[in-house]
């Protein structure tokens, strides 16, 4: 699949205008320390998409790869086990007659 220009034109039109929305909903946040954070995070995020637009038009690669940036994301508690089939049977019923011969 060959790479034509203006290919993602109509999604980099979508996707730039909302990185803006989001910047401007930043900047009203009223915890200044979340508003600076989510500023940067916005900032980084339109230079990297503003990059990809570049290479996708045909820029050359950078000499050195940018630097990787670890994402501040907090882990998912760990899941419960999924349910055996024996716990997943209605309760109190059984199979058979309870009554002793």
């Amino acid at each position: 699949m060959a790479n034509t220009p203006g290919r993602f034109d109509r999604d980099f039109g979508y996707l730039m205008p909302f990185l803006d929305k989001v910047a401007q909903a930043a900047s009203e946040l009223p915890d200044p320390a979340a508003r600076e954070e989510l500023s940067r995070l916005v900032a980084e995020e339109k230079g990297r998409w503003a990059r990809i637009q570049a290479l996708l038009g045909g820029a050359k690669a950078s000499a050195a790869p940018a630097p990787r940036v670890e994402p501040s994301v907090r882990r998912a508690p760990p899941r419960a086990p999924a349910p055996r089939d024996e716990d997943r049977r209605p309760p109190g019923l059984t199979v058979g007659s309870l009554r002793q011969r």
